[in-house]
């Protein structure tokens, strides 16, 4: 342990993106063995790996100003956020799931088994523990995740800034005669199905996915990267690292392309992860607010029509924050 602490304090980013892989990836690429070529059960034992939160903990708790793990309030959020979290995932074993709308349309329920109950409890312990030791962290950075006294307009811009690019982006596919898609109009599902299926995935990207990378890689890898290195440079060295962690969900079947648009994940990443970075700056370093807009990011298209038009606005965007921000400039931040 000594030797470990050693570590940690000396190469802190270092020993953070070890842990954090580390426990991703022998999480996730063991999905297949567990949950065979069943998608949706698949898509529960990956709730399980959620790597740069944990390691933000763990990380923490190295070096002394964690969480007061077991106290009253840890229980108290522990064991609240385990029985959302616990029939969410078992929901999924009786409906089945999808990446999009179309999947779940097509899906077919994983069953009750020993196997399904058991990731529905591996994955919610793992995201309740995840949710209750950030909210009585001893860590200002990870503890602001309970932190919503925010002035509204950091609200409306995490909540809809993706929404004002997607729907930008279809006034000018509109213009250029590119056909819209909805997903719920696109592929006839009932209205309470589609309801069922989005806010269970809304929900599940706000407490699981949004939670479980942001602590990590805004709240605590930030932070730390931007103490030697520009705003910008520090968002595109954590949007590779990003971008590579997901790489075992393209091997095992969870995203539909193959292993190698990884690399395409990771530039995707880089430039969302200026935004993220921009935002982190501009609340004072508030999780919450990027917890929120990367849940947007995943579920606006859930209301939205999706057109690959947004893409220039999303690049406009990116210029503003560059330019008017002088992200280039080393800033001086506090942990």
């Amino acid at each position: 342990m000594k030797i470990l602490k050693t570590f940690g304090k000396r190469y802190p980013v270092s020993a953070f993106l070890i842990l954090c892989f580390g426990f991703t990836w022998s999480i996730w690429f063991t999905v297949p063995f567990f949950a065979g070529s069943d998608w949706s059960l698949g898509r529960i034992y990956v709730g399980a790996g959620f790597g740069p939160a944990l390691a933000a903990i763990f990380m923490n708790q190295l070096c002394g100003h964690g969480a007061d793990i077991g106290n009253k309030k840890w229980w108290l959020c522990f064991s609240t956020f385990f029985a959302l979290l616990f029939g969410l995932y078992f929901s999924i074993l009786l409906t089945g799931d999808g990446i999009t709308a179309e999947k779940f349309s097509q899906a077919r329920p994983a069953g009750i088994s020993v196997t399904g109950i058991l990731g529905v409890i591996v994955s919610a312990v793992i995201g309740s523990f995840v949710i209750a030791s950030l909210a009585v962290s001893r860590s200002k950075a990870l503890s602001s995740v309970s932190k919503w006294h925010v002035s509204i307009k950091w609200w409306l811009i995490a909540l809809l800034l993706p929404s004002v690019w997607m729907m930008l982006g279809v006034l000018m596919a509109s213009m250029t005669g590119e056909k819209i898609q909805v997903e719920a109009v696109e592929h006839n599902l009932e209205l309470q199905t589609w309801g069922l299926y989005t806010a269970r995935s809304i929900l599940l990207t706000f407490l699981v996915v949004a939670i479980g990378e942001e602590a990590g890689w805004r709240a605590w890898m930030l932070p730390r990267l931007q103490q030697r290195f520009s705003p910008l440079l520090s968002s595109v060295f954590i949007g590779i690292a990003w971008g590579l962690w997901h790489f075992p969900l393209f091997v095992i079947g969870q995203y539909s392309d193959p292993p190698e648009m990884v690399f395409a994940k990771a530039g995707a990443c880089i430039m969302l992860g200026i935004v993220f970075t921009w935002l982190y700056n501009r609340t004072g370093g508030n999780l919450l607010m990027v917890v929120l807009l990367h849940t947007a990011m995943n579920s606006s298209p859930r209301f939205v029509p999706f057109s690959e038009q947004m893409g220039v606005f999303l690049i406009l965007s990116l210029i503003c924050m560059i330019v008017f921000d002088k992200m280039w400039r080393k800033s001086r931040v506090q942990l």
